[in-house]
């Protein structure tokens, strides 16, 4: 059996193999772990029953007495087991159960030959010698009923939403067994008896030759028609029982139904496969077979099986062990009844998470909520840091109304018509532009004042100079994190805006056409905003940088191959000088 249910387990990792690994199932782990099972059993029933030898139990019997050994028949089995069982493994595979197991078997018990001569005492103390045969073969019907719990090991494996398989494998502690028979027996009672003289007169003594004496009296069948040829053997027996003689002819018991039961503890197996049909995750219909092997001890009480006329006792009572069979069909119930399963461990069951293998939040049924911004991570473009709905989950930092990924001054409040950079003296002209912001002035003069008439000539200012970074910074697909690499080109800019205190820095974010407007808008931002983070760790002036984002919209170089779209995932640093 063993090969068995490891060939089991072995099928039902080829099947799980080719089964499609779909989730619009709950699978094992996705289902409670404890269950109920409760088994319907019926089948063929097999029984060895090792008995003492009966004549042992008759005093001083003869050699001539011999009885034949006991045969099991037509045995049937019904029953079943309720049990309750917990899946301890990861995947939820493998589990133990235990319960209570109940059968009632139906069978026959036959002994074939039956004959015993031995030393036996009557009704009036007289010693003599008992024969006891069966005409017949002796059949008792049995009607047992044994109760055992059983301790198994559990597997179970759910292939599609409604279908599959389960096992149970283990012992059964049995506890009892009631064995109630039926009888129709009959005996032939004989009797010789031989007297003897002694100083106190004629008394009986146990003559145990094998030809009886011819001054003992010899009651048997084959001494009557030796004398009476053709007579009732029947009307003899019954005269001589009246007398006092227990002797009689095909009698049968007057006592023919009984029970015995053995309460020996024992040890047993149980092997129960089934195919499972899921009706809900909660409730699943077993259909399958069992095998059941049950070995019963009993304490032989040394009970003849007939003695006076008219006794019986059952074959059962000399039996010292009984090894049962059984195997059939079994039709089982198994529910699901537990808490269910937390694989992510957010809070949220499995069978209500719509996101099972990542930890997320009730309020949107178990997928995450990243930054906390109340808009799960499938509906958030920038699902790393906290922003609003109405801009798909991305921030506007500077609160302008312009979310970050389009707002070329993301920190400093702006309108719209500047990108979101501010005008501070509102002369129309934006602070990035006006080379007087806190002065209005006409864009004539670069948003500064008209000065008054000028002095003296001075010496032509330096004319502006501009100082392009000619190697880009590059990013991997879809991230904004700088590499090393690019790390001396951001040290060479920190030292040219030390070097020259007017200088400011002009920040630009591109990407490829990897992904939609929306998405690369907002990650060719945060490019350009995580070099300008950089140099502000640095200890770069904020106020003399402007990071913006282009996204997708300036390549300068061919999308449709890798190498053009690494070329465009970049950030250029424009250093200018006034």
């Amino acid at each position: 059996m063993k090969k068995l249910f490891f060939l089991l387990i072995a099928a039902n990792g080829a099947l799980s193999a080719i089964a499609q690994d779909s989730k619009a199932y709950k699978k094992d782990d996705m289902l409670p772990r404890w269950v109920i099972d409760v088994n319907l059993q019926g089948g063929m029933l097999t029984q060895d029953i090792t008995t003492t030898n009966p004549v042992l139990n008759y005093t001083k019997a003869l050699s001539s007495s011999g009885i034949s050994g006991l045969k099991y028949n037509n045995g049937m089995s019904y029953g079943g087991n309720a049990q309750i069982g917990f899946f301890f493994d990861n995947k939820s595979h493998f589990g133990i159960g235990t319960g209570i197991s109940y059968h009632m078997q139906n069978g026959d018990i036959t002994m074939d030959k039956y004959k015993v001569e031995y030393q036996s005492t009557d009704a009036n103390g007289n010693i003599f010698r008992q024969i006891i045969t069966a005409p017949g073969v002796i059949k008792e019907e049995i009607k047992a009923t044994n109760i055992s719990i059983p301790l198994v090991l559990k597997y179970k494996h759910r292939f599609t939403r409604r279908s599959g398989i389960t096992a149970d494998a283990g012992l059964l502690y049995n506890v009892t067994m009631k064995n109630n028979f039926t009888t129709d027996a009959k005996f032939n009672y004989e009797a010789i008896y031989k007297h003897v003289n002694t100083p106190n007169g004629i008394t009986t003594v146990y003559d145990n030759g094998a030809v009886p004496e011819n001054t003992d009296l010899v009651i048997t069948e084959k001494q009557f028609l030796a004398t009476h040829p053709g007579g009732d053997v029947n009307n003899y027996f019954t005269t001589q029982r009246n007398i006092g003689y227990n002797v009689g002819w095909g009698t049968a018991s007057d006592k023919n139904t009984g029970s015995v039961s053995y309460v020996q503890s024992s040890v047993g197996f149980l092997f129960q496969p089934a195919y499972s049909l899921y009706l809900s995750d909660k409730v699943a219909l077993n259909i399958g077979g069992y095998f059941m092997y049950q070995l019963f001890t009993h304490a032989p009480t040394g009970a003849r099986l007939t003695d006076k006329v008219g006794e019986y006792n059952s074959f059962m009572n000399n039996a010292t062990t009984t090894n049962a069979t059984s195997y059939g069909g079994n039709l089982g119930v198994r529910f699901y009844f537990s808490k269910f399963s937390d694989r992510d461990k957010d809070g949220v069951p499995n069978r209500f998470d719509k996101c099972p293998w990542t930890p997320g939040v009730k309020e949107f049924n178990g997928c995450p909520d990243s930054d906390g911004d109340g808009i799960p991570d499938s509906e958030d473009s920038c699902a790393d840091v906290p922003g609003l709905k109405h801009f798909h989950g991305c921030p506007d930092s500077d609160g302008d109304g312009i979310p970050n990924f389009d707002d070329a001054c993301p920190y400093q409040a702006g309108p719209a018509k500047f990108m979101g950079c501010p005008d501070t003296d509102n002369d129309g002209i934006p602070d990035s532009e006006d080379k007087c912001p806190n002065e209005a002035g006409p864009a004539s003069n670069d948003g500064c004042p008209i000065p008054p008439p000028p002095p003296p000539p001075l010496p032509a200012p330096a004319p502006v100079r501009e100082h392009n970074m000619n190697e880009p910074i590059l990013f991997e697909v879809g991230k904004a994190k700088i590499s090393d690499a690019s790390l001396p080109i951001l040290a060479e800019a920190i030292m040219e805006m030390n070097t020259h205190e007017n200088a400011y820095i002009m920040i630009d974010g591109h990407t490829d056409i990897t992904g939609g407007n929306v998405i690369n808008d907002a990650l060719s931002y945060r490019r350009a905003n995580a070099v300008r983070k950089y140099l502000i760790d640095m200890g770069a002036n904020p106020k003399r940088m402007i990071a913006v984002g282009h996204g997708s919209r300036e390549p300068i170089a061919d999308n449709a191959t890798v190498e053009g779209r690494a070329k465009n995932r970049r950030v250029i640093m424009t250093l200018k000088h006034r």
